[in-house]
């Protein structure tokens, strides 16, 4: 149910945009063969032309809403305010261009369509300067000016350095040609939006010559519905470096940002291919789920769930708005922050094909150390003896058939290795078996068999990763194409990750002032996965004394289901795909010059379907398990996004006004259906029709619409003084009914100190410096359902009295309304030393009211929870960004570093009353050192922070049995009624003093969440090799390694023994060590029980510190020299090898530092060694 909010119908939108696509495709095929039509326009077209005392770009325009000649020219080149006049009649370019620049002193080139405007120079046609009065020896030099990805800078100005007036602009290949130059003279380079280059003559002859992206004051930077210069930009907005995209073909986007943008904590938490990162922006805005909080992706001004499925090869830009006065332009969607990507669009110049292919070789990055097999059978027996010493538990279980017993014999029925040396066992140490004497009976020998599992379960990955591009156009029609596959194979047997893309964009120009464009894309991909707790806390910790082949050569199945990867993986199946469809249509109209109408039409498409199925399997050596489970889902979902921009852009003198105004509508449909259910008959019929169980089946449906009006006002006087104010005013079927609207403002004020008449006594280009403060509203209805204000209904069985009929599942509430953010930033820009060194620092404070939780019923009501706006969160934190040019840009070597971090505290406001003190939710009554008393600690509480993490004290380990017995602590949380403490126990910490170990001890551990987030880049080149470093690291965040106490002895023997357990637990009377001693499946000096709620109480040695650095890339590229038949082929040929994920400097002892919080065991994050080549004909 859709309440107060309309829209046109899904199937009449989707025949508009049918039609709309054929005309796309028209005005694209027409254009491209009117592009190649070429003939001699500039002598056949006659115009008329009035001006009287107008600027040069109103001329400009003039030309071109006449005509089809296009101007290119570069800012710093030509004055685009120079005031001119001219009165002319059906006469040709040239003739109008000679009275123009006559009066500007600039001078033009034209080829075709396209007219360069360069600087008081001699055209291409006649470059040679002025005879000079002394005799200097002179050469005529030519070459390509590109950017960093090989693609031809059309328009570049070039000129003789001591002679401005001598130059000439790059055509559409990004060719010159310079004539008369002095051999010793130095060109430079220059194109708006790139850093200026110089480059010495000495003689030369012929160049080639890469421009880099303007330093940070003066990029642009992609902003809700625009761009905008960052030398104005009043906002928070940071922009992706595009070097952590070029060598690494990366299965999901996200995983670039990772330490390469300030304020953004992007976590690798999985190794499993194709998984998605974890990304927070700013802490996040929620309590219920603070890593939960993700932000929007638009993609091509398109609203994702995810960006899954993107071929990095595909990205022009990434970027982030992270303050709300940037984000309020998206209103209710932004308060988590927005992430924006731009993809390629094609460019005008002759068509390119680039293919690209990447090689990857993984291996895990990190394996766990464990015990060898003979350590095992060793201190599993001396820990079942020291049981039996101290408890009388007996030593039955080592003489029985498990993981450390001698009851296994060599047939399928025992599930182990271990057994006695016997005649007829014998023969076996001649076909790789050990034995060791028995360390309980050494008159005994041991035979065993050892395995190391996590060589059964890694292995070496080899993947690939092929992308082809097609690019191109002339000035009416341009295109870009794409294809890519990448078939990526997990370092877990049996896992994988495929992906096809396909993009296709193209852009026509029907007249000088309109322009029509459209792309799709289609992406596919499939994968399975594994469930980590059972691999990693099983499969890896299982005993290497494990059968891992039947005598007869069959594998063995291992104990219960998660044994044997071998067995199970490579039997269970369970796949998962998921395929996108985009289609974009936008327009540009200027309507007249300075106002552009832009409209945009979108429609999204997503299906995911899951299958698993498990046949009878092994479980352990006598049972086979014939439940056969089955499910399968599918989800689709459809979106359709329309917007339309106005914008007026004037400049009235020193004023400028850039003012926009949209409306924008959403409309997104869901459907999505499940069962499962077990107990086939057979293995054959690996499908749900088979099961003669059906334990689950459900569908769905939904639909949820947004209607926004937006619009933003920005100002700069003579780009000294700046101002920004924006407003969303939205509203969604999704709230109450008289709360659906929400208005979302946000403003920024600026000050380029540099600007101002008293810093005319200092160089701007050497310090450059900007003041500015936002501050704006975001609204957010994250967590809520469709349905959720108007209450939901679910049919099924057994919903009342155990009768079929229909029950009110979800509790409806009218009253929900908008959760809202509201978020003050202050900045600081700085540019120092000509621009070589840029800093970018940031303070933000944001508050979050009206939070959107669920709240305790009481049990009369027959509801669990009622959804509902109540709770506050306060973060506050610092960023900051550093770029520094470490050798002059005219230098052969360039070097360039960079450095961000970001640091960030959250803080609980208020919680919905709860009839508790601080309206606390969870946590423990404890002893606090803070205020010498007893306190609630931990939980959520106001005035506390989300994520402490709590536990028993280990003040060390009792070098003896007297030690022990004569420390009068009595530890009550011992679940034995005899409390003696032994040599080898865990000596805790009395807290409170009171004599006794309890719940009341309990001490602060750390949090889950860092403190500081951030990362190093680092990129060379020398001649035609690059060097590319990226690090990033985090601190202050603590890991419970639960995976670790669980094999150090929480669980039963037949799991395997960390090597740390052996090197550091107590093992005999007088030992000074750092762990207990162990003793299999022991609670006492371990687990010491208590409730985890997500913060656990365990033993504090096993609270580690995540804080690490990590290399997470080195690349190194080789632009290889084009010469002969080769550079008629190549128009760009490199190589390059890339490490990825090399190494954490790190002390925690798990496979993955990154995550803080409960570590039971995760797919390790691989290694990978990664070989590519790009060639571009």
């Amino acid at each position: 149910m859709i309440n107060n909010l309309k829209g046109s119908h899904t199937h009449a939108v989707f025949s508009r945009f049918i039609r709309i696509m054929k005309l796309i495709n028209l005005f694209f095929i027409a254009g491209i063969c009117f592009a190649n039509a070429a003939s001699s326009y500039s002598q056949s077209t006659l115009l008329t032309l009035e001006a009287d005392n107008n600027t040069l770009e109103e001329v400009f325009k003039m030309i071109e809403k006449n005509s089809e000649y296009v101007f290119f020219y570069s800012d710093k080149a030509v004055n685009l305010k120079k005031k001119v006049s001219i009165n002319v009649k059906d006469q040709t370019i040239d003739k109008i261009l000679d009275q123009v620049l006559l009066q500007t002193g600039n001078a033009y080139s034209i080829d075709d369509r396209q007219v360069f405007i360069g600087v008081a120079a001699k055209n291409k046609r006649n470059t040679t300067p002025l005879p000079a009065v002394a005799q200097v020896e002179r050469i005529d030099v030519t070459g390509v000016v590109q950017d960093k990805a090989g693609e031809p800078v059309i328009g570049a100005t070039v000129v003789e350095k001591d002679n401005p007036t001598h130059g000439t602009i790059t055509d559409l290949d990004g060719r010159f040609e310079l004539r008369g130059v002095p051999k010793n003279a130095v060109l430079q380079f220059s194109f708006v939006g790139m850093q200026a280059k110089e480059v010495a003559v000495n003689g030369k002859k012929i160049f080639n010559v890469i421009l880099e992206p303007n330093t940070v004051l003066d990029e642009v930077v992609v902003v809700g519905y625009g761009t905008q210069s960052r030398a104005t930009l009043t906002t928070s907005v940071s922009k992706m470096d595009t070097k952590a995209l070029e060598s690494v073909p990366y299965s999901n986007l996200v995983t670039a940002l990772q330490g390469t943008v300030s304020g953004v904590r992007v976590q690798s938490t999985t190794g499993q291919p194709g998984a998605n990162p974890r990304i927070i922006v700013r802490g996040g805005t929620s309590i219920n789920s603070p890593d939960g909080a993700d932000p929007i992706y638009i993609v091509d001004g398109v609203i994702r769930n995810d960006i899954d499925g993107i071929n990095s090869d595909d990205i022009e830009s990434m970027q982030v708005l992270k303050d709300a006065a940037s984000t309020a332009i998206y209103g209710a969607r932004g308060s988590n922050g927005v992430v924006l990507i731009t993809t390629k669009t094609g460019k005008a110049g002759k068509t390119s094909v680039t293919y690209k292919y990447d090689l990857t070789l993984s291996q895990v990055g990190k394996r766990y150390d464990m015990a060898s097999a003979r350590d095992y059978i060793y201190y599993s027996r001396i820990g079942h003896q020291i049981a039996d010493q101290r408890w009388g538990f007996g030593l039955n279980d080592l003489y029985t058939a498990t993981g450390a017993g001698t009851g296994n014999d060599l047939t399928a029925n025992t599930t182990y290795t271990t057994q006695y040396l016997t005649p007829e066992n014998k023969h076996k140490l001649n076909e790789g078996w050990e034995s060791m004497p028995d360390p309980i009976d050494p008159s005994k020998t041991i035979i065993f068999k050892g395995t190391d599992w996590q060589d059964v379960l890694f292995r070496t990955a080899v993947s690939h990763n092929h992308n082809v591009n097609v690019s191109g156009g002339s000035e009416t029609a341009t295109f870009n194409a794409s294809a890519g596959y990448m078939k990526n194979e997990g370092t877990v047997i049996t896992t994988y990750y495929d992906r096809l893309t396909f993009n296709l964009g193209g852009e026509v120009k029907l007249r000088p002032n309109l322009k029509i464009g459209g792309r799709a894309s289609y992406s596919k991909y499939t994968n399975n996965g594994v469930n980590e707790t059972s691999i990693f806390a099983r499969a890896i910790g299982q005993a290497p004394t494990t059968k891992y082949t039947f005598e007869d050569g069959t594998l063995s199945p291992g104990i219960k289901g998660n044994g044997n990867p071998a067995y199970h993986l490579h039997r269970n199946t369970n796949k998962n795909s998921d395929e996108n469809i985009t289609f974009i249509f936008d327009g540009n109209w200027e309507i007249i010059p300075g106002l552009t109408f832009a409209p945009s039409f979108s429609i999204w498409k997503e299906a995911l379907d899951t299958y698993s199925f498990t046949p009878s399997y092994k479980d352990g050596v006598n049972n086979v398990n014939t439940v056969r489970p089955a499910s399968a889902s599918y989800s689709k979902w459809w979106q359709t996004q329309a917007d339309a921009v106005l914008t007026y852009n004037k400049d009235f003198t020193d004023h400028h006004l850039n003012v926009m105004a949209g409306y924008s509508y959403y409309f997104k449909s869901s459907y999505g259906m499940s069962a499962s259910g077990d107990g086939a008959l057979t293995d054959l019929i690996p499908t749900l029709n088979a099961v003669s169980n059906y334990k689950h089946m459900t569908s769905n449906l939904s639909k949820q619409i947004m209607l926004g009006y937006f619009g933003r006002i920005n100002y700069n006087y003579k780009q000294r003084y700046l101002l920004s104010v924006n407003a969303r005013y939205d509203a969604s079927s999704m709230l109450g009914r008289e709360h659906k609207w929400g208005f979302f403002p946000g403003a920024s004020i600026g000050w380029n100190v540099h600007e101002e008449a008293f810093w005319k006594d200092m160089n701007a280009d050497a310090f450059r410096l900007k003041l500015r403060g936002s501050y704006g509203v975001n609204g957010n209805i994250t967590g809520m359902g469709p349905y959720t204000a108007q209450g939901e209904y679910s049919v099924g069985q057994g919903r009342y009295m155990w009768v079929n009929g229909i029950a009110n599942t979800v509790l409806p509430n009218e009253d929900l309304q908008w959760e809202e953010s509201k978020t003050f930033d202050v900045g600081v820009d700085v540019g120092l030393f000509d621009q070589r060194v840029d800093v970018i620092f940031d303070y933000f404070s944001r508050r979050t009211d009206n939070l959107i939780t669920q709240l305790p019923m009481p049990l009369s009501s027959g509801f669990d929870v009622i959804t509902t706006n109540y709770g506050s969160l306060d973060n506050r934190g610092i960023e900051v960004e550093v770029k520094v040019q470490v050798m002059p840009k005219r230098s052969e070597l360039q070097w360039e570093l960079g450095f961000n971090a970001s640091h960030v505290k959250t803080k609980i406001r208020k919680l919905p009353e709860n009839g508790v003190e601080r309206n606390r939710v969870g946590g423990y009554y404890a002893w606090n050192p803070e205020i010498n008393d007893y306190d609630w600690v931990g939980g959520l509480q106001e005035g506390g922070r989300i994520g402490d993490l709590f536990a028993w004290k280990s003040l060390g380990i009792y070098a003896t049995d007297e030690e022990a017995k004569a420390d009068p602590v009595v530890d009550m949380m011992d679940p034995y009624e005899d409390k003696t403490k032994y040599g080898g126990d865990t000596r805790w910490y009395d807290a409170d003093g009171n004599g006794q170990i309890d719940e009341k001890d309990i001490c602060y551990m750390g949090n889950t969440y860092p403190k500081w987030t951030g990362g190093i880049s680092s990129s060379w080149s020398w001649k035609n090799f690059d060097l590319y470093l990226r690090m990033d690291y985090m601190t202050g965040h603590t890991i419970f390694n639960e995976q670790k106490i669980f094999l150090c002895g929480r669980w039963a023997g037949n799991l395997n023994i960390p090597q740390e357990m052996i090197d550091k637990s107590w093992k005999k009377q007088g030992d000074i060590a750092a762990l207990p001693v162990y003793i299999p499946n022991e609670d006492y000096n371990l687990w010491r029980g208590g409730d985890w709620y997500g913060l656990g109480m365990m033993n504090s040695e096993f609270y580690e510190s995540g804080n690490y650095l990590c290399i997470r890339e080195l690349t190194l590229g080789y632009k290889l020299p084009l010469t002969g038949m080769m550079s008629k082929i190549f128009q760009n040929l490199k190589v390059n090898v890339t490490g990825n994920n090399l190494h954490y400097f790190t002390k925690y002892s798990g496979a993955n530092p990154e995550f803080g919080g409960k570590d039971s065991g995760r797919y390790p994050l691989p290694r990978n060694v990664i070989f590519g080549v790009s060639a571009t004909f």
